[in-house]
């Protein structure tokens, strides 16, 4: 096996494919091809693998209308590439930016008020710790980090209808990303987000009308493992119609 291989891990149920991007020491270094994961392991519990099955498309059925402008901070370019080209392939207007996690609260504000966007999405990597107590923040890698860049995000646009935000990654504390001011959050059963659920979230809302409230779970269900996966609360869409129609 070398670097570049699609590989799956044998003790996990071959559940996720990753590429092999780095080997030291006998130690294989991964990256989920579509989950936002990155692992370790040893050769012997590694199998090569084709990728899995293509994330399920949306249909974005308003195209008389300006759609919503998105901002992506990302703390992962490989992930953010990917969602960007996404964004580019559904119409979406979109920026991106790529920080680690734990510097994404002091850029926040600063980009924001450079783009003035509809949708802010503030994800990258997370983790909670193997038999950890799900309710203490400090057993996620960085569900604090998300926490303190949306409240930042908070502090210029308090107003959830006004700016709309997806926080998270996989496995991320979910309750404490919504109470913090998200709209959208990962991860409600802990589970692992697939790399472009925040684009298929996102999408969907930057599409849908001024006028009216999104079907909250028609939208999550287009997510890979629905409202396990992700969660929000009541939020409006945020396009407006072209006139004439």
């Amino acid at each position: 096996m070398k670097i570049g291989d699609h590989v799956c891990r044998k003790k996990y149920g071959k559940d996720i494919c990753f590429e092999i991007v780095d080997i030291k020491d006998d130690i294989y270094y991964l990256r989920g091809i579509e989950y936002r994961l990155v692992a370790d392991s040893d050769e012997s519990d590694l199998e090569i693998k084709e990728s899995n099955e293509p994330h399920e498309d949306i249909q974005l059925d308003n195209p008389r209308c300006l759609k919503g402008s998105v901002l992506h901070i990302d703390g992962d370019p490989y992930y953010l590439k990917m969602c960007l080209n996404k964004y580019h392939e559904y119409g979406i207007r979109v920026i991106g930016y790529y920080y680690k996690e734990e510097e994404i609260k002091d850029h926040i504000i600063p980009l924001l008020e450079k783009h003035k966007p509809d949708l802010l999405v503030i994800t990258g990597h997370d983790a909670l710790k193997k038999d950890s107590n799900q309710k203490e923040s400090h057993n996620y890698l960085h569900s604090q980090d998300y926490v303190q860049a949306i409240m930042k995000a908070r502090e210029y646009e308090d107003d959830k209808d006004a700016l709309i935000i997806f926080a998270g990654a996989c496995q991320s504390y979910y309750e404490l990303l919504l109470a913090a001011g998200a709209n959208f959050a990962s991860s409600p059963a802990r589970k692992n987000i697939h790399a472009l659920d925040p684009v298929v979230v996102i999408c969907q809302i930057a599409n849908a009308s001024v006028k009216e409230y999104v079907d909250l779970e028609k939208i999550i269900d287009k997510t890979s493992h629905k409202q396990l996966g992700i969660g929000g609360i009541d939020t409006r869409g945020v396009a407006r119609n072209l006139y004439p129609r």
